[in-house]
């Protein structure tokens, strides 16, 4: 059977990828955006703020940020995987509003990266452009057998999956997996992919933080399953809170995950799960299917940008199973 030999959980925000420099541009852009999206600026001090913006902290936190983006990747890789099952969300680029299925699986030979261009997205993206999307289609290998295999016993286990084996048409392979390789695994061999799809961001049908630690036992299960004797590792892509960052909120999910305390993480509040900190759905999963798996945090980095508050609490986080 398929040896399941643990997994990473990254963060992917644009921030990874600019200097620290331009941190705050990015953020002073985005605060007309938070009234207007009704999220609640943090309740810390303008003058606890401004601290946290100072450009050498800054500085400190990009560069703490880049050390556990390579650590994470090194025992990533550690594990020798033949294939990556990720789970990630989808931001209206593969599924518009003709569909939004909760849960989705890819058993297709391969999806495309097909870019929208750097217009699409905010000019203080410019340097983190590439690490989302290449100039030209680009094109994924997925694991085809694999893919309908968790299809298959997902169904049978009680999961109402929805799946797919074509791309829609002109439409993209989302950056939540574009990231995994252009930028976690930046320039190494590509690994066939299971993409899963989990929407975080959409209502009325996310999961809740309960059904994603049943979803990511039941895909523990599937995995284990599959008669096959290829190593397969699980990847979160996305995460932590932002745009306003919740240090408690992340901190506490970390601590559950080290401590595969599944009540704790079924009991998040779905309120705190808006916007970008929806992606946490994403960690809840695998950190259930890695039960077995001790898990640690590489680092958790609360990398403000705005005197609101906003930014992205950075976590970086693996299983190894012995």
């Amino acid at each position: 059977m398929a040896q399941v030999v643990g997994g990473a959980a990254v963060s992917h925000s644009p921030q990874l990828s600019m200097e620290s420099g331009g941190w705050r541009a990015h953020g002073d852009l985005e605060l007309p955006r938070l009234g207007a999206l009704g999220l609640t600026p943090t309740d810390r001090s303008q003058e606890e703020l401004e601290d946290e913006l100072d450009p050498a902290l800054l500085a400190e936190r990009y560069e703490a940020c880049q050390r556990a983006l390579e650590k994470t990747r090194d025992e990533l890789l550690a594990l020798r995987p033949d294939v990556l099952v990720v789970i990630g969300d989808d931001q209206r680029e593969l599924f518009l509003d003709d569909i939004m299925p909760a849960v989705s699986i890819f058993w297709g030979e391969s999806l495309e990266d097909r870019p929208p261009g750097a217009a699409a997205y905010p000019s203080t993206m410019e340097t983190a452009y590439k690490y989302y999307h290449a100039d030209e289609v680009d094109v994924y290998e997925t694991h085809a057998g694999l893919g309908l295999h968790l299809v298959e016993q997902l169904v049978e286990g009680g999961f109402d999956v929805a799946q797919f084996t074509e791309q829609p048409k002109d439409r993209s392979l989302g950056h939540a997996f574009t990231f995994v390789y252009r930028r976690l695994l930046e320039g190494l061999p590509r690994i066939p992919l299971v993409p899963i799809f989990l929407n975080t961001y959409y209502p009325p049908n996310q999961p809740t933080p309960g059904r994603c630690v049943q979803f990511g036992q039941g895909l523990r299960e599937a995995i284990d399953s599959w008669p096959s004797d290829l190593r397969v590792a699980l990847i979160a892509s996305g995460g932590l809170t932002h745009p306003i960052i919740d240090e408690k909120l992340d901190r506490g999910l970390l601590e559950a995950l080290e401590a595969h305390d599944h009540e704790a993480l079924s009991r998040i509040p779905v309120d705190g799960l808006r916007e970008g900190s929806s992606e946490i759905r994403n960690w809840i999963a695998v950190g259930a299917a890695l039960h077995d798996a001790p898990g640690k945090v590489v680092d958790y980095i609360p990398a403000y940008r705005s005197k609101a508050g906003s930014g992205c609490g950075m976590g970086f986080f693996t299983w190894t199973r012995a």
